[in-house]
């Protein structure tokens, strides 16, 4: 089987092309940014890869709204109709966010039926580019991945800027304070692997037509997993919050019966492993810092 991954050079696509590559029963090629800017060079691309499965990682998370819809939306939908006009089928796996649901206000957890009402233009942008695939392809499958973390620091995620924060102040003496802004919102965390799985399992059983949350359905706070992390750090860690307004977005938890029922599995909601390593990674980094 042959597998065309869009961003790979990014976190999410990085990762998803190196577990793929190592299976050994997949061919994996990587797209460039510039396949997506027009329909005669995606669907060149998409030609020449002789792809199977197409799995859409690239995209943007922060910007102004005629960014995030330029590389959000438009890709998508020039990805999706490229797929389209070059047979025989394939099947195009989207990368979405939790996001595009926006604020609950019963903290019913999320099912992929609710209607979605993000709160900002990142949100939106993922709902409207999930859309257009809908509407151009059949064979497509949009995983909706909630508060994917990572046991070393990748993007500009909450959870990233504390280990970073954390390997600095291990540097200096305790006690070592860590300023963040308020970590008081609930989410769903999501270890890195259990997204790779998500991916491998929708290509094995050759799940489409359907949004899937990618989820645990287990909400905890900012705070809560930092806490965990510092605790094994053994390093007298101080999370302190800046005064600021409390984020917009409260709670984000999802439902994840459709991903069992479909992938087969449910992410865990047991991250001890994950905060093992990152707490690790901590200590290494502080190490690296003061050698320096």
């Amino acid at each position: 089987m042959r597998v065309l991954i869009t961003g790979a050079g990014g976190f999410l696509g990085g990762a998803i092309r190196r577990r793929l590559t190592v299976r050994g029963d997949m061919e994996v090629l990587s797209a460039a940014r510039t396949d997506l800017t027009d329909l005669v060079s995606a669907a060149s691309a998409i030609a020449s890869a002789e792809a199977d499965i197409v799995i859409h990682a690239a995209g943007r998370t922060h910007g102004s709204a005629d960014a995030l819809q330029a590389d959000n939306v438009l890709a998508t939908e020039t990805l999706a109709r490229a797929i389209a006009a070059t047979p025989p089928a394939r099947g195009l796996i989207l990368l979405g966010s939790a996001a595009q649901y926006g604020r609950s206000l019963t903290r019913d957890l999320w099912r992929e039926s609710d209607p979605c009402a993000p709160l900002d233009a990142y949100g939106a942008s993922k709902l409207a580019a999930e859309s257009v695939a809908f509407t151009a392809i059949r064979r497509v499958t949009a995983l909706r991945i909630f508060n994917v973390i990572a046991p070393e620091p990748t993007g500009a995620q909450v959870f990233s800027n504390f280990l970073r924060k954390a390997a600095a102040a291990m540097v200096g003496p305790p006690p070592r304070h860590i300023e963040l802004a308020p970590v008081t919102a609930v989410r769903d965390f999501i270890d890195v692997a259990d997204v790779l799985t998500a991916v491998e399992r929708v290509i094995e059983r050759q799940v489409w037509g359907e949004p899937i949350n990618v989820c645990s359905g287990v909400g905890r706070t900012v705070r809560v997993l930092l806490e965990a992390t510092a605790a094994q750090v053994d390093g007298e860690l101080v999370i302190a919050e800046s005064a600021g307004p409390p984020p917009a977005l409260d709670w984000s938890v999802g439902d994840p019966a459709r991903c069992q029922a479909l992938l087969g599995f449910t992410p865990s909601s047991d991250l001890t492993a994950l905060t093992q390593q990152a707490a690790a990674w901590v200590r290494n980094a502080a190490k690296g810092g003061a050698d320096a």
